[in-house]
């Protein structure tokens, strides 16, 4: 009898911890019929997945080093159930004449937010590209977790929240903070609010064209409107970009942790990201690679920024010679 318990213990154990990765490997991949039957929304390139297995069981407490670590494998990618999430790019500091030191326009503002050299270089180099693949190939793109942010994107905003609908009723199972914990928490961590130089100037928006909603775009700031949004058009697999991958993207509204509860697949961009760094993290960018690691076993997959942009420009070169035929 206890023989059999055991048994049953560890083979419910064992499907517990296989479903995600079977899951995630079966979702966006396809089968070959499949595959025939949708060829013109089918890119392939390889998923990067991180192998957690098997442990050294002969270092004891440091059995993990055993592990394979990153691995990839290159499986088909269908596009028509996916689309690409640019998550809170922030447009602080994003402009050419920007500086970032003692002598810029907010140094206090800027003296916690060491993300901002990062970040220019990924919207300023890497993005674009991505994005401009991205909307050639068809793949869906959408802004999340983010309002109207511009007069250019109001149609499309209009049109979004209209789709969307109403909102599902508010949990009222929760508790109110009292005596303003979370602004003590914030002060304590970022040293905030702080008093701005009187000098600063009235910010302007400074994101790049590009990086604005446009054509087909979608733009959402709850879960439950991405959801609506993704459903209605059959996408179950959510690509994420943007700042920061071990933050927002995991945590805030409509982040991995929101939409892995609704059964999206949620993987992220290598070069696409962001991380927060600390004074430990910061050379190396330790936090970025843990931040993959954790998306890897625990979201989704990872995939290389250059490796996706080149599939999707091969497939949006293939796709009017389709049409001719």
């Amino acid at each position: 009898m206890l023989r059999t318990a055991c048994r049953a213990i560890t083979i419910l154990l064992a499907a517990t911890l296989l479903t995600p990765m079977l899951w995630g490997q079966a979702q966006p991949a396809q089968t070959e019929d499949t595959m025939a039957a949708g060829d013109d929304t089918t890119i392939t390139l390889p998923w990067h997945i991180y192998r957690h297995f098997p442990a050294d069981f002969s270092r004891w407490d440091a059995a993990a080093v055993g592990f394979k670590g990153w691995d990839a494998e290159v499986r088909p990618l269908d596009l028509s159930r996916t689309c690409i999430a640019l998550m809170h790019f922030p447009d602080r500091g994003l402009t050419p004449d920007s500086e970032f030191g003692p002598d810029a326009l907010n140094p206090d503002y800027l003296g916690t937010i060491e993300w901002i050299p990062r970040t220019m270089d990924v919207v300023t180099f890497r993005m674009p590209r991505l994005l401009e693949a991205a909307r050639a190939a068809g793949l869906q793109v959408a802004h999340v977790g983010t309002t109207c942010r511009s007069g250019r994107e109001r149609a499309i905003w209009d049109k979004c929240v209209a789709e969307a609908g109403d909102p599902p009723p508010a949990d009222a199972d929760v508790i109110s903070p009292g005596a303003g914990w979370q602004a003590q928490h914030s002060r304590d961590v970022f040293d905030l609010p702080r008093q701005n130089p009187p000098d600063v100037p009235p910010h302007e928006l400074g994101l790049p064209d590009y990086m604005l909603a446009q054509g087909d775009d979608i733009i959402c700031q709850h879960p439950w409107q991405l959801h609506r949004l993704l459903q209605a058009r059959g996408i179950d697999h959510i690509v994420y970009t943007g700042w920061a991958l071990n933050w927002c993207l995991w945590f805030s509204p409509c982040g991995m942790s929101d939409m892995s509860r609704k059964g999206y697949l949620c993987s992220a961009v290598r070069g696409g990201c962001v991380a927060i760094e600390n004074k430990e993290s910061a050379v190396g960018e330790r936090n970025l690679e843990y931040a993959l690691w954790k998306t890897s076993t625990m979201f989704g997959y990872v995939f290389e920024l250059h490796e996706l942009t080149h599939a999707l420009r091969e497939h949006a070169a293939k796709a009017p010679r389709r049409g001719d035929q």
